[in-house]
């Protein structure tokens, strides 16, 4: 679904992202208010980190706005549940914690049925156009709310995160494909992936 806002980064983000949804939204207003906060400090990229707590469409506009990615291994998926953001720089020790409490009722009873009725196999055109119409409206007011009233932001101190690097793989002793050595776990004497250790 493409992006129908007049904001062209965010329109970006969308498309990067590729679904128009309340989650692109706010992680949009989350990566624009965390990376002013950290200012001159997000300029040395090898030593900012971000931290995502939980997995939503928001990470993809983390990704794009800030540059830390998965794929560079300054992106961590913490997996705490809670829809808490953080930006760090390991090396000034600056870092800087997006808390966001409108998730605690923005995906609202009535905007999931509208949701469902313009997804189902026999919706109407009237009710794709309501679908729209609310999610256009809920999207433009995460895009222009006073940050207050989407998120609390706060000045953190955190550890710096491990240092990754490649890792070394080991053939599991059932499957045989090669496994970072570090999860390989013991089962009946054996060194097994994860894979094979969840098998019946």
């Amino acid at each position: 679904m493409e992006a129908r806002t007049d904001n062209a980064e965010f329109n970006e983000v969308v498309d990067f992202h590729g679904c128009y949804c309340l989650d692109i939204a706010m992680g949009y207003r989350v990566a624009k208010a965390l990376t002013r906060e950290m200012g001159s400090d997000m300029e040395n990229m090898k030593a900012v980190f971000a931290q995502a707590g939980t997995s939503t469409c928001a990470i993809d506009a983390i990704q794009k706005l800030t540059g830390c990615t998965f794929g560079k291994r300054n992106l961590i998926f913490t997996d705490t549940g809670k829809p808490v953001f953080v930006l760090q720089n390991t090396e000034t020790g600056k870092a800087v914690r997006a808390y966001c409490h409108y998730w605690d009722h923005f995906d609202h009873g009535e905007l999931r049925q509208k949701r469902k009725e313009a997804k189902s196999p026999g919706a109407t055109p009237q009710q794709r156009q309501a679908f729209e119409e609310m999610l256009d409206d809920e999207v433009a007011e995460i895009l222009h709310l006073p940050e207050d009233k989407l998120f609390k932001i706060t000045q953190v101190t955190l550890e710096s995160p491990p240092k990754s690097s490649k890792y070394i793989s080991e053939p599991c002793s059932i499957c045989g494909e090669y496994t970072n050595r570090d999860l390989l776990v013991e089962k009946n004497g054996a060194r097994i992936c994860k894979e094979c250790a969840g098998k019946k």
